[in-house]
């Protein structure tokens, strides 16, 4: 009898522990968004420094327009996915007009010192960006990780105190209620 409650012990132990594994990862499929192009991610010179001037400065970061820093068709990428992500996390989808590339002068390539950051509009931007007075965040963080680009996002609603983060892999693969800095 006692062994028989030690394996059941035991199976309902392991069946609890399954059950508080992550999620398996998703492939997002976008249909209509070409995941690469002619131009890279980025326009970035040979030693991962921004081949422009930025259009706002701070102690620790700078800010640059994406119009020419960032590739159109990986804009539309990470927006597509920010929609994507939004949209399983019920918050609301953006149609976006401005973005910037925000780059944070005290970190490396694999700590996330890329980062780009979108909203509805210019005086959204200022608000957000120059004022902190966000209303919503859209960022992806651009994680570099054995020479592939992973992409972290951050997605919240300030005002309903939702905040969510994801990892989608150079795969294509979401992984869910995580950042890319933990996927191995």
């Amino acid at each position: 009898m006692l062994k028989m409650l030690h394996f059941a012990a035991t199976a309902l132990a392991l069946v609890l522990l399954t059950a508080c594994q992550d999620p398996q990862p998703i492939h997002v499929v976008l249909p209509g968004v070409a995941r690469s192009g002619a131009q890279p991610m980025l326009l970035l010179n040979n030693e991962l420094e921004p081949m422009g001037e930025p259009a706002y400065v701070h102690k620790k970061r700078d800010l640059y327009a994406c119009n020419g820093m960032v590739a159109p068709w990986f804009q539309k990428v990470l927006v597509a996915e920010l929609n994507y992500l939004a949209e399983k996390d019920k918050l609301q989808s953006m149609d976006v007009h401005s973005c910037l590339l925000i780059i944070d002068k005290d970190l490396g390539p694999k700590d996330g010192r890329f980062s780009v950051h979108f909203y509805q509009d210019e005086h959204e931007l200022k608000e957000c960006a120059i004022n902190h007075r966000c209303k919503i965040a859209r960022s992806v963080s651009l994680v570099l990780k054995n020479q592939l680009v992973y992409r972290s996002y951050f997605l919240s609603d300030f005002k309903r105190e939702k905040y969510y983060q994801h990892c989608i892999t150079p795969q294509d693969m979401w992984l869910a209620n995580t950042t890319c800095y933990t996927v191995p």
